[in-house]
C-alpha cells in the first residue's frame, strides 16, 4: 500500500511525441461522452495540460490534474500531478499564513510578559497553533480521501488517452 502524499503523482511511458498525445487529448476532451474537462496547451518551452471533472460531477475537494511530457533521450514520459482545486489551495494556504502569524504573535507577546515580569500567559498560542496546523496538513490526506474517486476517474481518462495514442501509433 502506497503512503499518502501531499501531492499525488504517477508517470507513465508514452508512445510517440508529446504534441500528438496533446492533440489526442484534446480531442478527448472535446467529445460528447468525455467524463472529464480541461485544456491541454503546447508549445516549444511549456506545453502541458490541466484536467477536471465536469461541473456536475464535482464537488469542493475534487482535485485537478496536472499533465507534463518529461523528454529523456531514449522515452517520452507522462508525468501527472493531482493538486487541490484553486480555492481549496488558496484557503490552505490563507489558514496557514493565518496560523503562522497567530504563532508568532503569541510568542512575541509571551516574551513581552516575561520581559515584563508577568505571567506568560500567551505561550499557550504557540502550540495551540502548532496543533491547528497539523491538524490542516491532516484534513490534506482527508480531502485526498474524499477525492479519490474523482482521482481515479481523471487518471482513468487519461490512461484511455494513451492507450488511443498508442493503437494510433501502431496503426499509423
Amino acid at each position: 500500500m502506497a503512503t499518502p502524499r501531499m501531492r499525488p503523482t504517477f508517470e507513465c511511458s508514452l508512445p510517440g511525441d508529446a504534441d500528438s498525445f496533446y492533440q489526442s487529448l484534446a480531442q478527448a476532451l472535446n467529445e460528447s461522452g468525455a467524463t472529464c474537462r480541461g485544456m491541454a496547451f503546447g508549445g516549444e518551452e511549456k506545453s502541458g495540460a490541466i484536467l477536471r471533472r465536469h461541473e456536475r460531477d464535482q464537488h469542493f475537494w475534487s482535485p485537478a490534474l496536472h499533465l507534463y511530457v518529461r523528454t529523456d533521450e531514449q522515452s517520452r514520459v507522462l508525468v501527472g500531478r493531482f493538486s487541490p482545486s484553486s480555492p481549496v489551495w488558496t484557503g490552505f494556504l490563507a489558514l496557514y499564513l493565518t496560523l503562522t502569524c497567530v504563532g508568532i504573535c503569541a510568542a512575541c507577546y509571551g516574551g513581552a510578559q516575561m520581559i515584563l515580569g508577568d505571567t506568560p500567559w500567551a505561550f499557550v498560542g504557540v502550540p495551540i497553533a502548532i496543533a491547528l496546523a497539523a491538524f490542516t496538513y491532516g484534513a490534506a490526506f482527508i480531502g485526498q480521501g474524499l477525492g479519490s474517486e474523482d482521482m481515479y476517474e481523471l487518471h482513468r481518462f487519461v490512461d484511455r488517452v494513451v492507450e488511443g495514442a498508442a493503437r494510433d501509433q501502431v496503426s499509423g
